[in-house]
């Protein structure tokens, strides 16, 4: 009985320390940049809104599609229909025409548009040219997300390795404030060495719960933009500082802007609809022509006197012509609007294209520019420590005051934390260059 009690209370350990590292392992987990993409772009609320968009201009084009086929329509009618009253040109005399009384009437009609001026073809081509615009536009939303994710990635990112720097500041900092209780008890320094290293302490303290502060504001923004839950913690992956290293010539990066970017491809579907448009303006002047049939049941027959009590079913069929006489002075107007229209995107197409190469030419700048600095800073951030080194210990050979000490350590503090954020400058001008292309 003893055994099975002892093997019961180890199954029920471990349970609850699996839960408890189940738990754990949900709110804590190492989120790589990629995955944190693929979680938003799955999960964003408002990428799930545009989508529907491309939805819409996909049915759009199927309604549109309706167009090519043949129209129907039937009707049937029943009904009472009254004697005739006949009078004579002078209302002198009134005759009373009998009629059959049960009306019955009953039809269908056939068309197909087989020339309009490739009016329906070009309604189509417009409508699929809206459907690849709202594709674009998908894409252009899901890489601002994506930037999106990359900033507030990085912004934790950030804010965890300023933590780190002033953690690690702070052991410093605590056991200079031993080593300086030391020295007072020998009566080498005053009371204000210990009361200035306190309020470096509390300084660093201060900055560290900021900084916790910062983590869970952002980590809160993140878990929304990914669909993740409230209460799960982000790791960075350690391995991205590694990851934005590329050696490619601006001429590379350009090249791919002019085949990815969704901006320009737009505007480029803009100026194609453009085109649509004009010719569909100038399919008004054309005739339309179609094929008809029908065929009609009716009762009775009223067309001799008096009126017979039969049902006459009489079918045609044909070809009819149909021309718009008013498209001779309405239609030029239109084409002329048109074209103005397609000189416009011609023109804003152009633009785009100026903008992009502007856009990728200045990422590409401040990427090489942050790469520099982050040389200038860690080189700068050596010297810090070599610096707070000389300087400790001087200090501690009563050659320099407290405050020579406290400018070294801040000195060394603000020289990590630019290197810190350099590094992370490097990434986020890398993800900048690559949201200007258009392949982030």
């Amino acid at each position: 009985m003893k055994k099975f009690n002892t093997v019961l209370l180890l199954v029920a350990c471990l349970f609850i320390h699996s839960l408890a590292f189940a738990q754990d392992s949900l709110k804590q987990h190492v989120l790589t940049l990629s995955e944190a993409f693929r979680l938003a772009i799955d999960n964003s609320v408002q990428l799930k809104v545009t989508a529907k968009n491309v939805d819409l201009a996909h049915q759009q084009t199927e309604v549109r599609k309706l167009g090519r086929l043949p129209s129907m329509s039937t009707g049937l009618n029943y009904g009472y229909i009254s004697n005739a009253d006949i009078w004579t040109p002078g209302f002198e005399q009134h005759i009373l025409g009998l009629s059959p009384h049960h009306l019955v009437s009953f039809n269908v009609v056939a068309g197909q548009v087989i020339f309009s001026g490739n009016a329906v073809k070009n309604s189509i081509l417009e409508s699929q040219f809206d459907e690849q615009i709202a594709e674009l536009s998908q894409k252009n939303n899901e890489t601002d997300t994506k930037f999106l994710v990359a900033q507030k990635y990085l912004d934790i990112y950030r804010f965890i390795t300023q933590k780190q720097v002033f953690a690690n500041n702070l052991k410093l900092a605590n056991a200079r404030l031993r080593n300086i209780l030391v020295l007072q008890k020998q009566g080498m320094v005053t009371q204000n060495d210990v009361l200035r290293t306190g309020i470096t302490i509390s300084d660093l303290k201060l900055s560290i719960e900021e900084t916790d502060n910062n983590i869970a504001i952002v980590n809160k923004q993140l878990n929304m933009l990914t669909g993740r839950p409230d209460s799960a913690r982000m790791i960075p992956d350690s391995t991205l500082l590694s990851q934005s290293e590329v050696d490619q010539q601006l001429s590379y990066f350009m090249e791919a802007a002019y085949r990815e970017n969704h901006d320009l491809k737009i505007a480029n579907t803009q100026s194609k609809k453009a085109e649509t448009d004009v010719r569909l303006s100038g399919s008004d002047r054309l005739p339309q022509l179609s094929l008809f049939a029908q065929t009609n049941l009716d009762r009775p027959y009223v067309f001799s006197n008096p009126p017979t009590d039969i049902y006459l079913n009489v079918w045609e069929a044909g070809i009819g012509v149909k021309y718009n006489i008013s498209s001779i002075y309405q239609a030029p107007k239109r084409i002329k609007e048109s074209k103005l229209k397609l000189e416009q995107s011609q023109v804003a197409e152009t633009l785009q294209k100026q903008q992009l190469e502007l856009a990728v030419s200045s990422a590409y700048i401040k990427y090489n520019e942050a790469k520099d600095e982050l040389v200038t800073l860690t080189n700068d951030l050596k010297s810090a420590q070599e610096n707070y080194r000389i300087v400790e210990k001087k200090y501690y050979n009563q050659l320099a005051l407290l405050t020579d000490m406290i400018d070294a350590a801040n000195t060394k503090i603000e020289a990590e934390i630019r290197v810190t954020n350099g590094q992370i400058n490097v990434i986020f001008c890398y993800y900048q260059l690559l949201r200007s292309v258009g392949t982030i």
